[in-house]
């Protein structure tokens, strides 16, 4: 585990994953707009949140979340 992960961003885990620049970041953005947003990228994607974030999605939410914004909500919710 990364000694520095509770000091990661969301936008920081899109940039490590994706390669998708912090100042590019929309949560509008899916999978269309990101050309490395592949089901491999996407499971990494998810289980990187999980261990920086400490919570687990559920199949639902990982099976429907179609932009970022969605995961972003996603996310934010389980930190409450």
């Amino acid at each position: 585990m990364d000694t520095d992960a509770h000091m990661k961003t969301f936008d920081d885990i899109v940039y490590e994953i994706f390669n998708v620049p912090q100042s590019e970041v929309r949560d509008d953005m899916s999978i269309k707009d990101i050309p490395e947003w592949d089901s491999m990228n996407y499971l990494l994607f998810i289980a990187k949140l999980e261990e920086v974030f400490s919570f687990s999605f559920d199949m639902d939410e990982i099976m429907n979340a179609k932009t970022l914004g969605e995961l972003r909500v996603i996310t934010e919710a389980h930190q409450k």
